[in-house]
């Protein structure tokens, strides 16, 4: 299942410009979306099919990690703030209303190409160590491609060990982040896919490295940010293994890992208070380990947020695990979760 794209959103609060670019947007038989709130913008601006922006909000847009089809308006008389349309990123610039004929040129341009529909894109987060969220967020990636889709997983946890080792790839040959270069221009997502390790069932896998002396690279946040809007349209679903202090602002879900237990749960509530004022989608996961203090209702009580699935103990998966990778057919305790998790998010 894939996103509706066939959007433009209109970034702008220039009273001058805004009525204008909408005409242009709405001529093109797309539906228009207005948007100016940063938060909003992180959500819709990596879906949209293209995004007209002003000088308002041109810094915004460029932090959402949007890097095509964005086209940046000022009002008459001009000049054109040059300045502000290169820090958006954008592909051309127009003075409204004078070149709103233009402007419209270029959308129905858009409107003709081809367009992939953008990824499904989910992050797990561990409320804690040791909940399994690296592991729930691979079975959310191996689920999808058992429903017949494409799914990339990423790695976004600086000295994770690698996810090429929960996924049986450690020797399997393959870029990981050290490798990638994403620079400041266009990215394709066939090339990085091409360039990256897949599983026998088709996963494609962003893992860290593992290396024995200091190396200059640092995983940063931008990173994965540019990662994941340069390969959204280039499988059904990315699964983010990130850290609750750098979760994607592009998530359409952010599942957050929490056992059963009082220290675990202290800390989910924190990250889902974090998570809510943001108005970001969020569920809880609600593992069980050896021993569980808390049920689900607790867990809700305590993170104001809902409980979507439980896990409960599997035995041998630790083992399994670390002598073979993750197995491609899932226990359906872990399965079924999953699958739920991508029905959740909107699979």
């Amino acid at each position: 299942m894939k996103h509706h794209t066939d959007f433009i959103l209109i970034a702008c609060t220039d009273p001058v410009v805004t009525p204008e670019a909408a005409h242009a947007a709405a001529a093109t038989r797309r539906e228009v979306i207005h948007v100016t709130d940063p938060r909003d913008l992180s959500r819709y601006a990596l879906d949209a099919a293209a995004v007209i922006v002003d000088a308002s909000t041109a810094v915004h847009v460029a932090a959402t990690g949007r890097r095509s089809r964005i086209y940046f308006v000022a009002p008459e008389p001009g000049p054109i703030d040059y300045e502000m349309a290169l820090r958006s990123h954008a592909e051309q610039a127009f003075i409204l209303p004078a070149e709103s004929t233009q402007l419209l040129q270029a959308l129905a341009a858009d409107s003709t190409e081809q367009h992939h529909a953008a990824a499904l894109r989910i992050t797990v987060v561990g409320a804690s160590g040791g909940v399994g969220a690296s592991t729930l967020a691979a079975a959310i990636a191996r689920m999808a491609c058992a429903e017949q889709g494409t799914a990339l997983l990423i790695d976004a946890i600086p000295l994770s060990g690698g996810l090429d080792l929960l996924m049986g790839l450690e020797a399997a040959p393959g870029a990981r982040w050290p490798d990638i270069s994403l620079g400041t221009g266009a990215i394709d997502a066939t090339d990085i896919a091409a360039a990256l390790p897949s599983t026998p069932d088709g996963i494609t896998v962003l893992s860290a490295a593992r290396a024995k002396v200091e190396t200059p690279f640092t995983l940063e946040s931008e990173a994965v940010g540019r990662l994941i809007s340069a390969t959204s349209g280039g499988f059904d679903v990315l699964v983010v293994d990130a850290p609750p202090t750098h979760i994607p602002q592009a998530s359409d879900l952010v599942v957050v890992v929490c056992a059963a237990e009082v220290r675990s749960s202290a800390a989910a509530a924190e990250i889902c208070a974090e998570l809510k004022a943001q108005g970001s989608n969020f569920v809880v996961a609600l593992r069980h380990r050896g021993w569980s203090g808390l049920s689900a209702r607790d867990i809700e009580r305590i993170t104001q947020g809902d409980v979507s699935v439980e896990i409960s103990h599997i035995k041998n998966l630790t083992k399994t695990t670390e002598v073979a990778g993750l197995p491609i057919v899932l226990p359906k305790k872990l399965a079924a979760p999953a699958l739920e998790l991508l029905a959740v998010a909107g699979w």
